[in-house]
């Protein structure tokens, strides 16, 4: 090998040197380091609880198996696996009156309720007081209050909103868990920051469980989107609601 070779080499070893070191002096390099973007913002722990914790559970399970917090968004998809239930829970709804009694316009005349205020078809629906008392089982829950929606086809849809116990504080001291059941159609379940206005999707398969805890009442609004008029679907969705109390921790 020659003198220059020799040279050379020990030059590009010096450089390295000072490279791994940290002390390459050329002024190009270190604004060239400066200047590129880092993809981590901090290396500091953070223990603050996260604004949503997303858990699935086995629906099949006589009880929900974790401890529930008041910022979980629970999805169970395996709870009620009888696909003839949409058809069951309109069949005996119609049964307990005239079409025009039972169902009225409801959040913006936006879709159908069954009307709370009259009396007694509930006992009428055996398929209805199954699902609320699965599910109050499940969840060790209080069932204070209940709901029938449903959505007829496609356009029919639910704005964000605040279940009531976030802005009324007589509720509050009784309700801290909502408990929604998807049958027919699939449609998204969504949660807008009230704040921030991010939001956050799922989609919610014919039969499955959605639950939030009372945090996430009070920090998110929730909805179901209308679907874009070129997706039109005639098929419905009735989604049943639960609301009441269950043990949560922080």
């Amino acid at each position: 090998m020659s003198n220059i070779e020799n040279s050379e080499k020990r030059n590009n070893n010096l450089n390295n040197n000072d490279n791994r070191n940290g002390r390459n002096k050329n002024p190009r390099n270190n604004r060239r380091n400066r200047n590129r973007r880092k993809n981590t913002k901090s290396f500091k722990p953070d223990h603050r609880p996260s604004d949503m914790r997303i858990l699935t559970a086995d629906g099949q399970l006589e009880k929900y198996p974790y401890q529930y917090t008041e910022r979980d968004v629970v999805v169970i998809n395996n709870m009620f696996n009888d696909k003839t239930i949409y058809n069951k829970l309109l069949e005996e709804i119609k049964l307990t009156g005239e079409e025009k009694d039972i169902w009225k316009l409801w959040h913006g005349d936006n879709h159908m309720i069954a009307d709370d205020r009259r009396h007694g078809w509930k006992e009428k629906c055996p398929t209805f007081n199954m699902i609320i008392e699965k599910v109050k089982n499940y969840f060790d829950m209080d069932v204070k209050a209940t709901r029938f929606n449903w959505y007829r086809n496609t356009d029919e849809w639910k704005p964000y909103h605040h279940d009531a116990a976030a802005i009324d504080k007589r509720k509050a001291k009784t309700q801290n868990f909502t408990v929604g059941i998807s049958f027919g159609y699939t449609r998204e379940a969504a949660f807008q920051h009230a704040r921030r206005k991010t939001t956050i999707s799922m989609p919610l398969v014919d039969g499955s469980v959605y639950t939030f805890g009372k945090q996430v009442n009070i920090d998110w609004m929730h909805g179901i989107p209308q679907i874009h008029p070129d997706k039109k679907s005639d098929e419905g969705r009735i989604s049943i609601i639960a609301w009441g109390y269950n043990n949560q921790i922080k």
